[in-house]
């Protein structure tokens, strides 16, 4: 089966790749947030990123796109069957973090 502590381990590693990377634009309402869908090649590279739902903040959801590209390769699984369940995940940016769906 697929270990649920593994997959939670690369979420977080995923997740600071990117905090790192983001610069968070100044003067944001609070309570923004953006969907983004995230594809992604064997060995982490980050192929698309799509905007599923706007913060209606361009800044924002602008500044998070570009975070995960600059993040890419992400740090993602090398094992096959771990890898799948990186393929395409979405993610949730506000300006206080960046979640996982």
């Amino acid at each position: 089966g697929i270990d649920n502590k593994e997959i939670d381990h690369y979420k977080s590693l995923i997740i600071s790749a990117i905090s790192h990377r983001w610069i968070v634009p100044e003067n944001l309402a609070k309570g923004l947030s953006c969907h983004l869908s995230v594809r992604v090649a064997p060995g982490g590279v980050v192929m698309n990123v799509k905007l599923i739902k706007s913060s209606g903040n361009a800044a924002l959801d602008h500044s998070a796109e570009a975070a995960i590209y600059k993040a890419s390769p992400l740090p993602t699984p090398k094992e096959s069957g771990l890898f799948n369940e990186f393929r395409e995940f979405n993610l949730v940016v506000r300006p206080e973090g960046i979640l996982t769906e």
